[in-house]
C-alpha cells in the first residue's frame, strides 16, 4: 500500500536537486563569465580635440533671375514702318527713336489745323471785345470760345499723333526683340519692340516658413549666379503672406548689374544671412548611428566613457561638414568609434589638431547636401 507513496517521494526528490544543481551550475557559469570579462583589455581608441566656432548661418535659396524692367513698346498711331533706327541686342537710351512711321497726311493736316486755330483766335478776341462794349450777347462770346477750345484740341490731337510716327525707348536698357520690318503696317497698339532692363537684376525665390522669420529687408546676401559670377545684392522684398500651395514666402533680391554684363532669365543661387550658431568642423568619417538611426558622432568624457550625440549638418563641404550639437569643448573619438558603444568604458589616446586655421577661415566651397550656408564669425 505504501509502495506508490514511496516511489512519489522519490521522483519529487530527485527534481528538487536537479533544479538546485542546475541552479548552482548557472551561478558559477555566470560568474565564471563575468570574470571573463572582466578580465579582457579595455579598448584603445585615438580622441582629438574640437572646439565650437560661431559661424555665420545663411539660408540657401535657389531662384530665377529677373530684369528690373522689360516692356513691349507699342504703336500708338497707324501707319507704314519707314525707318529702324536700332538694331535687335543695341543697348538704347530713354527716349532714343527705334521705329519711324510714315507722315502721310499729318503735316498738312497740321497746318490746316494751325491755320483753323488762327481764325478761332481772332475771331473770339473781336467777339469778346464787342461783349465788353455790350454790342455782343454772353452766348456768342461763349460759343466763340468754346470753338477756339475745339480748335486748340485740334491742333494738338494731330501734333500728339504726328510725335507718335516716331517710337522711342521709355528707359535706358537693350532692344531684345523687335517685331517689325521696313514696309509692315503698324496697327494702334500693334507690337513694335520689347525693352529689357537688366540693371539692377531681381532675384526672386521662396523660403519655408519655418524659416521666413530669419529673413529681413535690406538685409545684405550673396548670389552665386549660373555664369559662375558672384556678387553682393540685398533682401528688397518679403511677401507678408505665404503661398497656400507650397507654404513658402516669396523673397525678392536686388543685385547690381552696370552695363547689364550678367544676363536676365538664368537662374542663380542665394544665400540670406540667418544668424549665427555655434558649430564645429569635421570629418564624414566620424559620423555614427546609434540604435535609433541618429547620426551622430562617438566623444570620450573626462571618465573616459564613451558618449554619443546626435548631431545637425549645418553646412557640407567636399573634405567635411560643419555640424552642431557636439558640447563646446570635445574629445572626438577617431579612430576605434566602429568598435565602442555609448557608456563603454576605454582607454584614450589623445592626438593634437590643427583646427584652429580650418575653423577661423571663412567657408569658400558651396553647399552640398544642406540648406545653409557659414562663414566664420570673427
Amino acid at each position: 500500500m505504501n509502495k506508490p507513496y514511496l516511489l512519489a517521494g522519490s521522483l519529487t526528490f530527485a527534481i528538487i536537486a536537479w533544479v538546485l544543481a542546475g541552479a548552482l551550475f548557472s551561478d558559477e557559469s555566470a560568474t565564471n563569465a563575468d570574470k571573463g570579462r572582466a578580465a579582457q583589455p579595455l579598448m584603445t581608441v585615438e580622441v582629438q580635440p574640437f572646439n565650437a566656432s560661431t559661424i555665420q548661418r545663411r539660408l540657401t535659396a535657389y531662384g530665377n533671375v529677373q530684369p528690373n524692367r522689360a516692356v513691349t513698346v507699342r504703336a500708338e498711331t497707324l501707319g507704314r514702318i519707314t525707318g529702324i533706327n536700332v538694331q535687335e541686342g543695341t543697348a538704347v537710351r530713354a527716349g532714343q527713336s527705334l521705329v519711324s512711321i510714315d507722315m502721310n497726311d499729318r503735316r498738312p493736316r497740321r497746318e490746316e489745323a494751325k491755320s483753323l486755330l488762327a481764325e478761332k483766335e481772332r475771331s473770339y478776341e473781336m467777339i469778346k471785345k464787342l461783349g465788353e462794349q455790350g454790342y455782343q450777347a454772353q452766348k456768342m462770346v461763349d460759343e466763340s470760345y468754346s470753338a477756339l477750345q475745339s480748335a486748340r484740341a485740334d491742333l494738338a490731337k494731330i501734333e500728339l499723333e504726328i510725335r507718335n510716327t516716331t517710337i522711342v525707348a521709355p528707359f535706358d536698357g537693350v532692344l531684345e526683340k523687335r517685331f517689325v520690318e521696313i514696309g509692315d503696317y503698324a496697327a494702334v497698339n500693334g507690337e513694335i519692340a520689347t525693352i529689357v532692363d537688366n540693371d539692377p537684376l531681381t532675384i526672386t525665390v521662396h523660403i519655408p516658413q519655418q524659416d521666413i522669420g530669419k529673413v529681413t529687408r535690406n538685409s545684405s546676401a550673396e548670389v552665386v549666379f549660373a555664369t559662375g559670377e558672384k556678387r553682393q545684392g540685398n533682401v528688397s522684398f518679403v511677401a507678408s503672406r505665404a503661398d497656400e500651395t507650397t507654404r513658402t514666402f516669396r523673397v525678392e533680391l536686388s543685385v547690381k548689374n552696370p552695363g547689364g554684363s550678367i544676363p536676365s532669365g538664368t537662374s542663380a543661387e542665394t544665400h540670406i544671412p540667418a544668424g549665427t550658431i555655434a558649430a564645429q568642423f569635421v570629418s564624414p568619417a566620424l559620423f555614427t548611428l546609434n540604435d535609433a538611426g541618429e547620426i551622430g558622432i562617438k566623444t570620450v568624457n573626462e571618465k573616459d566613457e564613451v558618449i554619443f550625440y546626435p548631431v545637425d549638418i549645418v553646412y557640407a563641404e567636399a573634405d567635411g561638414a560643419w555640424v552642431s550639437g557636439l558640447p563646446e569643448q570635445s574629445n572626438v573619438i577617431t579612430v576605434g568609434q566602429g568598435f565602442v558603444r555609448n557608456g563603454d568604458t576605454v582607454i584614450a589616446k589623445s592626438i593634437q589638431r590643427d583646427e584652429d586655421a580650418k575653423a577661423m577661415s571663412t567657408v569658400q566651397n558651396q553647399p552640398v547636401n544642406s540648406s545653409t550656408t557659414p562663414e566664420v564669425v570673427q
